[in-house]
Order: structure tokens, then C-alpha cells, then sequence
């Protein structure tokens, strides 16, 4: 077994309400590690346990530099900034050194990210991904499209442990929850529109940070919906469990942690029809899945749900958390870094 060296962002030091995906991820595959007994060491790379980005890339580059020949295999867990800002240099001094090296890439937005981007963002993109020894991506889509620069590309999904034995025969509420950053580019918009299209008989509760001042408490006074605070993330699964039914109306996505999460639950999920969400949603099975921006059809598949099809949804919700299992993900991941 190889001794591992990972670069990624840990959890906020400062306010663990103030956490994210890619946080939560990097987390989980560093506890099916400590389970597994693998020998690794993690290097930080949240802005926010730094001073600013600028700090935590030269405090990353210099942990790794100071590391990095102490461990067989390098492995990158990251977003864009990752990928163009402190990839290329993890990857030129491991191949310098005959270091194996890793990406994993988190959220589905990476393709548009290269076809946007100039000359050398390109380049860079590509310099990275012919280089490392396997790359790992999200979604399905994004592995398609990337393996024309690197054939050792694989899917990784976002991944979570099913830490709660749901009830599957429960009764239908009308509870529903919507759980992420409170923000524009999450549907929060078109959310607080639909909350006042629904009768008395529906509870929809809001729970997430606000991000960059865009809502605030004051946003939720003319509307239906109850803002509910922040969570920790340990808090999720417990206060999620007393709910029918996830909304996630996402302008974009990955693969939405917490729909992953409602699915350990038995929890049916209203979406968004983006090529991620098409990916793990199956409309009318586990979920609906609505167009962006509609805060009429996101009314209109909250009432899809009643008493008599409830049952079903929750079933097939539950048979939809099994690809996303989190130590099954971890060991294949293992076994294809071991490989190389």
C-alpha cells in the first residue's frame, strides 16, 4: 500500500457553518482512510483557515515541498483554482522526483471551464491532465469528455455514508427542505416565490449560511418559507430525517452532497434538469426534475407528492444511495492509485 500525500480543503477552523462539498468530501475519504489504517498526511488548502488565497497557496506549496518526498503517491482533491493555480507545480516536482500523482476534480462544470477559458488556461488544463498518472471526476459526463487527454480517467462521485437506517414505510407530511448555501445560483429566488403559492397544509423550512450578503433573515419575511440557520455538518442527517421531501432548484451542480444525503434517507428529491442532477435523479422514480428558474414548477412538483405515491418514491430514493456509497469509492480509488 502506497503512502499517500492528499492536497485538499479541510473543514473551517474558524466557523464550521461555513463549509461546502468539496470540504465535506476531502473529509469523508480522509475517514474511510483512518478506518482502512492507510499512512497518509493531508495538506490544507481552504482559504478560509488562511489569511487569503494567496497565503493558503504558498503555505500549501510549502508543506508540500517539504513533504512530498517522504510519500510514494501525490493526490490532488480540488476545484478549478486547484487544478490551474497549484497543480502544474505539485505535478512538475513529483515527476521530477518519480512520483505517482492523482486528480480528483469536485463539481460538473470543468468542460466549460476549458472551452471558456484562454490559450494558456487551456494549456495549463491540459499540461495537468496528460501528466498525472489517473485523473478522477464527478460526474459521468465529465469523465466522456476529459478522457481524450489522459485514457486512466475515472468516475468518482461525490460520496456519503449512510449513517441512518431510515423508516421506508413512513407517512407523507408535507414537510419539505431546502438545504445549501443560501444563494442566488442555489434557486433560493424562485424558491421563496414558489413558498407563497402553497396552501397552509405545507411546511417549506430553509437551512444553509448566507452567502456574500445576496438573502439575509429580513429576505424570508414577506414569504412562506422559515429560515432555519446554518448546520453543522455532523447536524444534516438529523434534522433532515423529519422532512418528505429535498428541494435543490441549482442554476448549476455537481453532485449535490446533500441530495446524496436525502437519498441515505429515503428522502425524494425536487431538482433541477441539469446534466449532473439527469445523471443521479431519475424523474418521477427518486425524484421530479424541474427547468431552471421556474418557481412555478417547483410549486407544481411539490403537490406530484401525496399520500398514495409517497411510498414508491421513498423506495426508489433509497436504491439510489447505493453508487455514492462512500467506502466503496474510497477502495476503488485505492486500488487505481495503488495501480500506478
Amino acid at each position: 500500500m502506497k503512502k499517500l500525500l492528499l492536497i485538499g480543503p479541510r473543514l473551517t477552523k474558524s466557523d464550521p457553518t461555513i463549509t461546502g462539498g468539496t470540504m465535506i468530501l476531502f473529509e469523508r475519504l480522509l475517514d474511510d482512510l483512518n478506518k482502512l489504517g492507510v499512512e497518509y498526511k493531508a495538506i490544507d488548502t481552504n482559504a478560509f483557515n488562511y489569511k487569503n488565497f494567496i497565503h493558503a497557496w504558498f503555505s500549501a506549496m510549502g508543506e508540500f515541498l517539504k513533504n512530498f518526498k517522504d510519500f510514494d503517491h501525490i493526490s490532488i482533491h480540488g476545484t478549478i483554482n486547484h487544478y490551474i493555480f497549484l497543480a502544474p507545480f505539485v505535478i512538475f516536482f513529483s515527476k521530477l522526483f518519480n512520483k505517482s500523482v492523482s486528480l480528483r476534480k469536485f463539481a460538473g462544470n470543468f468542460n466549460q471551464v476549458y472551452e471558456k477559458g484562454n490559450f494558456l488556461i487551456k494549456k495549463d488544463i491540459e499540461y495537468i491532465l496528460k501528466n498525472s498518472d489517473v485523473n478522477f471526476f464527478e460526474t459521468k459526463y465529465l469523465v466522456e469528455y476529459f478522457k481524450k487527454f489522459n485514457p486512466n480517467t475515472y468516475w468518482f462521485p461525490n460520496v456519503r455514508e449512510r449513517k441512518i437506517e431510515p423508516n421506508l414505510n413512513r407517512k407523507f407530511r408535507k414537510r419539505f427542505v431546502f438545504m445549501s448555501q443560501v444563494r442566488e445560483e442555489k434557486g433560493v429566488k424562485e424558491l421563496l416565490e414558489a413558498s407563497n403559492m402553497m396552501d397552509d397544509s405545507y411546511t417549506l423550512d430553509v437551512y444553509g449560511f448566507f452567502y456574500n450578503n445576496e438573502f439575509n433573515e429580513d429576505s424570508f419575511k414577506n414569504y412562506k418559507a422559515n429560515y432555519k440557520g446554518a448546520l453543522l455538518s455532523h447536524e444534516v442527517l438529523d434534522v433532515l430525517k423529519n422532512y418528505d421531501v429535498l428541494i435543490l432548484p441549482s442554476y448549476r451542480e455537481g453532485y449535490p452532497g446533500i441530495v446524496i444525503e436525502a437519498f441515505s434517507l429515503g428522502i425524494p428529491v425536487i431538482v433541477t434538469k441539469l446534466p449532473s442532477l439527469k445523471e443521479i435523479v431519475e424523474d418521477k422514480k427518486s425524484g421530479i426534475l424541474i427547468d431552471v428558474g421556474s418557481s412555478k414548477q417547483i410549486y407544481e412538483a411539490m403537490r406530484v407528492f401525496n399520500e398514495d405515491n409517497y411510498g414508491r418514491f421513498v423506495k426508489e430514493a433509497y436504491k439510489a444511495f447505493e453508487p455514492f456509497d462512500s467506502m466503496k469509492r474510497t477502495k476503488k480509488f485505492l486500488e487505481l492509485v495503488n495501480g500506478y
